[in-house]
């Protein structure tokens, strides 16, 4: 036959996370060597998950190839009714039809995980009765030796659901030279004679070649797993040739069986329609009209009325937060001036149509300080670390404490018209309150949370601790091995490498190779939308919430908002000194004197517990900033220095891009720029172009430029020095 085989069944290094040990296989890999056959399309049907889906199909489509939605579900005769469960966990294969397909399958591998039923048991398992309710948007084949088909007690009744779907159902054989292989595809044939049913051939491909075979098996022995028939089950992607070959060594099928078993997959992705995904911004909706709720907070309480959509919630807030930060008592010039702000803010909230993620934050704020997610005391958090404190609206509604007019702060780093990516604000608490803001939004009726994934891989030392026990290394051996690879940068010493070329060699092919999956430590998904649905979710057996089946980077690409919900020690000691000395929730706008000579030098004295000055590099850098020469120095120069800027100046200049002028700041050095208007502009940072504000107030103020192209600017540089 010409057309070049397509393997339908399919795994990567993805199955490692919910099977044992089996691949050391990429996406890439597979589309390298489907590009290399001719093959059109490519299916990575993984054990129990949909893991990483988004991030395969973007790399398969853009290698040219079509991207086939799968899953090789584990599945049980157990349902809700059962009160022992059964270790069946049975192998069937489901393939997603058109996008209604992809929505079922993620849904169905989401209930899959659930843990207070009895879904998830050794492994995530579908129900019986959750397969023969699946529509006719998923096609199905019946897997490996592994199949209901074959195990199930109750093969009666998965025979009669495959019988009554034959129209999207394929009785699937592979050919592995192995008894009950043999035996279990004579009674396919028989099947697909008696009933006009189809048969598919698969080759339950786990690696993509023999080498790569070895290495994963190597790696599964390492880890005490070890099958009886390893040897037998040649489970690498091979050609449309070998896979005839090895149908003909079993000896089952007849040359024009599987001819056509091995054709049938181009009948299969026929039936399957592309589709594109959603990359609008998934702000949740946070106004119930009907309730008058905000995140679920009643807002009768505010003295406006008719407020009848998420707009005018929002406007009615922010005039609350005007009286609250006291803007009605400033004079009327100030005042307008305030005004002023707001309205610019609003058009761009609007325009960005992030109005629902200022009211998410709005709310976990006044949750936390009203003794909602605590009763027995008020959860704050940080004052406004990042861009939102460049938000106006953000000080008005409480999320910060950092009144962005009057400390002169850009709000275009924060949110722009131009701006292609969605806003983040980093929430910080102390340890304790974070568990219980991150406990309490995983469990919000009207929201849809979720821990966000991270995959736990080998790296270097890992691979070769793994692969070097199986060629006879002992764990001292292997260990003074490892030492001697440099930590930083994974260098092997030529003499090292050579005497261990092959250990070297295997180790290196099953780098990134995935093990276990796990959760981000602060990152939650927050929306209001079905992402078991639209994404995906699992479980973890050392957390009882909701984890997406997506990564990070998948999370950012598919615009959908993610919380990080950050604990900082320094937080607490803030706390606990204000609690200490009687003078309760420091702010910003506290009535404190941060001009407060002995209170710096202290601090120069001594780094421990300042936030981001805790090294010893940063704390000599402190130490130089503020003594007493420097100071006296920059007061020669600047008589109404603020020490809060030299502070921030000291933690710019210890970052890479201060390099070029960290000698000169810490000497109390300022550069003359030419220009009397640009020296006074960059007076509060002695003549040095530091803040990512100051860039932006540079480009608008002296090129002309919108603030919202003054931020394009100011991320390209970011990337560029990153």
């Amino acid at each position: 036959m010409e057309e070049a085989f397509i393997h339908l069944h399919a795994h990567s290094t993805v199955s490692n996370g919910t099977a044992f040990f089996e691949s050391i296989t990429t996406t890439k890999d597979y589309i390298n060597i489907a590009k290399e056959y001719g093959v059109p399309a490519i299916a990575l049907s993984e054990h129990g998950s949909v893991v990483n889906w988004v991030k395969k199909k973007r790399e398969i489509e853009e290698a040219g190839l079509k991207y086939i939605h799968s899953i090789e579900a584990y599945v049980t005769d157990d349902d809700d009714t059962t009160e022992k469960k059964t270790r069946d966990n049975y192998h069937l294969l489901l393939i997603a039809k058109n996008y209604d397909g992809v929505r079922e399958i993620n849904k169905l591998s989401s209930k899959s995980y659930y843990r207070n039923d009895n879904h998830y048991y050794y492994a995530p398992r579908m129900y019986r009765e959750d397969i023969f309710n699946t529509s006719d948007n998923i096609l199905i084949l019946t897997a490996c030796l592994g199949s209901p088909l074959r195990k199930s007690p109750y093969q009666d009744k998965w025979l009669e659901f495959f019988i009554k779907n034959k129209h999207r159902v394929w009785l699937e054989v592979q050919p592995h030279v192995d008894d009950d292989q043999k035996e279990y595809n004579k009674w396919l044939l028989e099947l697909a004679d008696k009933h006009d049913m189809r048969i598919i051939a698969t080759n339950d491909v786990h690696n993509i070649n023999p080498e790569q075979a070895n290495v994963a098996s190597a790696i599964k022995q390492s880890k005490g797993i070890h099958f009886d028939n390893d040897d037998v089950f040649e489970t690498y992607y091979k050609s449309t040739d070998e896979m005839m070959d090895t149908f003909i060594e079993q000896d089952v099928l007849r040359p024009e069986q599987i001819s056509k078993a091995l054709y049938e997959p181009y009948n299969v992705i026929e039936q399957i329609e592309d589709f594109t995904l959603d990359f609008t911004f998934k702000y949740p909706e946070m106004f119930d009209k009907e309730k008058q709720t905000v995140g679920g907070i009643d807002i009768n309480y505010l003295p406006y009325a008719n407020i009848d959509n998420v707009e005018k919630a929002f406007k009615a807030l922010i005039l609350d937060g005007f009286y609250k930060r006291g803007i009605h008592k400033l004079d009327s010039d100030t005042q307008k001036a305030y005004q002023d702000r707001v309205k610019h803010e609003l058009k761009v909230y609007k325009e960005v149509g992030a109005i629902d993620y200022m009211l998410l934050e709005w709310a976990i704020k006044k949750l936390g300080r009203e003794k909602v997610i605590n009763p027995d005391k008020s959860i704050f958090t940080g004052y406004g670390r990042g861009s939102v404190s460049g938000s106006l609206i953000a000080f008005l509604l409480e999320i910060t404490e950092m009144d962005a007019l009057k400390h002169n702060l850009v709000f275009e780093r924060f949110m722009n018209p131009d701006r292609i990516s969605l806003a983040d604000i980093d929430t910080d608490l102390t340890s304790e309150d974070r568990y219980q803001v991150m406990y309490y939004l995983l469990t919000m009726d009207i929201l849809n949370c979720a821990s966000i994934m991270t995959k736990n891989t080998y790296a270097t030392k890992g691979a070769i601790k793994a692969y070097g026990r199986t060629m006879g290394y002992t764990p001292a051996e292997l260990n003074e091995i490892t030492k001697s690879i440099d930590p930083k940068t994974n260098e092997i010493p030529r003499l090292l490498y050579n005497e261990h070329k092959e250990l070297f060699d295997k180790a290196a092919s099953s780098e990134g190779s995935i093990d276990s999956f796990g959760r981000h430590a602060a990152g939650i998904l927050v929306t209001t939308r079905d992402i078991e649905a639209e994404l995906g979710t699992m479980t973890l057996s050392n957390w009882d919430y909701a984890v997406t089946q997506l990564d990070m980077k998948d999370i950012d690409y598919m615009n959908y908002v993610k919380l990080d919900v950050l604990g900082l020690d320094n937080i607490e000691l803030i706390q606990k000194t204000g609690n200490k000395a009687g003078i309760g929730y420091l702010t910003p706008e506290s009535d404190i004197d941060f001009q407060d000579e002995k209170v710096w030098r202290s601090m120069a004295d001594d780094n421990v517990g300042i936030f981001q000055f805790e090294s010893d590099r940063a704390g000599s850098i402190l130490g130089d900033m503020f003594s007493h020469q420097t100071l006296e120095r920059i007061k020669s120069k600047n008589p109404d220095v603020q020490y809060i800027d030299l502070l921030s100046l000291a933690n710019a200049a210890q970052r890479p891009s201060g390099a070029s002028y960290i000698e000169d700041v810490t000497n109390g050095v300022f550069k003359d720029n030419g220009h009397k208007a640009l020296n006074e502009f960059l007076a509060p940072t002695m003549g040095q172009l530091v803040y990512q504000e100051q860039q932006i107030q540079f480009l608008t103020d002296f090129c002309n430029w919108s603030a919202g192209q003054a931020d394009l600017l100011r991320r390209g540089i970011g990337k560029v020095l990153a």
